[in-house]
């Protein structure tokens, strides 16, 4: 019996290790996918957005219970002297009257509010634009996350590229180097020639690791946005982060989606509708409170009769009270102006805010029209860069040139092709760029 509850224990543990391994090998191939999908269920910045949300939603639950009647129970138990009348002025002698010493009462009584101006309308009305303000609040905060986790993870895809092309350039100046000290051998070359290819990979080292550093910083950065622990061990999948067919619609669509879809705008329109309400709670200040209420007790001695009466009595009243601040005819002047104002700023705002979306559509744009112009250069200028290095090759093969002139052809292919890595994941990041403005990353 021990020995199967021990197997079984084992086997927990097993299957836990395994899950944690399989858990930690996710980690070191962790696809954009993956971690967009952490990174919304761990960020800090989101959860608060949730809790601020169901904060929202919590008050506008409570102001429903505002319609609900206000139930009171109230008790008190009283001990009352005697009665000392002073008939001739408070230096003569008291005449004495005998009172009932004991008093207590047993009061139930409650209240509901049957027409307040429209203010509690209005409050519930503006509680849902709120909660409706909250959640359009974490769908921003959301794709601002994702942003800039896909920013993070195109810059760790730059960096990697730039790094495998620096790798490969150090697999060529090794094989320079000992084609450069055979001639050297053969008394073809000097050996500065053999300085000079050493140094150019020496330099290629030098930028290897500068690069290997920077690749573990952006990693970094990236489990902080994550929000994952220190010693969580982490490196991102970036083969397939950049696509070479990207389609944008044209510039009258996008601003079209823009206003259509961005969280932005809906806010400013609710804060419009904000306004709107508040002005409708302030005219509520012209128009009378009505409550409908009623009180049921039970009382000793009996106080409704004169002289009062040593007995218990109960009693039941119920009515309708109205009352209207007259003050608010004159009061309520400027609020109502203010009121007014605030719906005008709101409504500019908005304006202002659709003009400068406009705007920050068109920006990224034409921002994404450069990068496509800048692959195309790219590309030419590599094709050109490697047929310059080719010829350079042969005539330093046949010692019609110099080193430094192979190394400097050697750096302009290089910087062709660091260039046309660069702008094709520029190009990435301004296409989603431009999905994140008009509301659709």
């Amino acid at each position: 019996m021990i020995f199967h509850v021990r197997k079984y224990q084992l086997l927990s543990f097993a299957l836990i290790l395994l899950s944690l391994n399989i858990k930690a090998q996710n980690y070191n191939q962790l696809s954009l996918k993956e971690a967009l999908e952490i990174g919304l269920q761990n960020n800090k910045s989101i959860q608060i957005s949730h809790l601020k949300n169901s904060i929202s939603e919590t008050k506008e639950k409570d102001l429903k219970m505002e319609k609900l009647p206000d139930i009171e129970f109230h008790t008190n138990y009283t001990q009352v002297s005697n009665l000392h009348q002073y008939q001739n002025g408070i230096f003569d002698k008291s005449t004495k009257y005998d009172a009932i010493n004991g008093m207590y009462d047993f009061t139930l009584s409650a209240s509901i509010p049957l027409y307040l101006g429209g203010k509690i309308k209005n409050n519930e009305r503006k509680a849902k634009i709120n909660t409706e303000n909250s959640k359009l609040k974490i769908q921003i905060d959301e794709r601002q996350l994702k942003m800039q986790i896909i920013t993070a993870f195109l810059q760790i895809h730059h960096l990697k590229e730039q790094q495998s092309l620096i790798q490969q350039k150090i697999k060529e100046d090794s094989a320079n180097i000992k084609e450069t000290k055979i001639l050297k051998q053969n008394g073809v070359v000097t050996y500065n020639e053999v300085l000079r290819t050493s140094l150019q990979l020496s330099n290629h080292k030098m930028s290897w690791t500068e690069l290997d550093n920077d690749i573990q910083i952006a990693e970094h950065q990236l489990k902080t946005l994550l929000s994952l622990p220190d010693d969580q061990e982490l490196h991102v999948e970036t083969a397939e982060l950049v696509s070479e067919q990207v389609k944008i619609p044209n510039l009258e669509d996008l601003n079209s989606q823009a206003i259509r879809e961005n969280e932005s705008i809906e806010v400013s329109k609710n804060n419009i509708r904000l306004a709107e309400i508040d002005k409708k709670i302030i005219n509520g200040n012209y128009l009378p409170n009505i409550t409908m209420g009623g009180e049921y007790w039970l009382k000793y001695p009996n106080m409704m009769f004169f002289p009062p009466e040593p007995y218990a009595y109960r009693l039941g009243m119920l009515g309708v009270t109205l009352t209207y601040p007259i003050e608010n005819l004159y009061k309520n002047k400027y609020k109502m102006e203010e009121a007014k104002q605030h719906i005008d700023l709101a409504n500019l705002e908005l304006e202002e805010q659709e003009e400068q979306l406009k705007h920050e559509i068109f920006q990224a744009y034409k921002k994404y029209e450069e990068t496509e112009q800048k692959v195309n250069i790219a590309q030419e200028a590599i094709a050109q860069a490697e047929e310059n290095y080719r010829i350079v090759k042969t005539k330093y093969a046949n010692k019609l040139s110099l080193i430094t002139e192979l190394i400097d052809a050697d750096n302009a292919y290089l910087e062709a092709e660091s260039n046309l890595i660069s702008v094709k994941i520029n190009r990435q990041l301004k296409y989603y760029q431009l999905q994140y403005i008009i509301g659709k990353l």
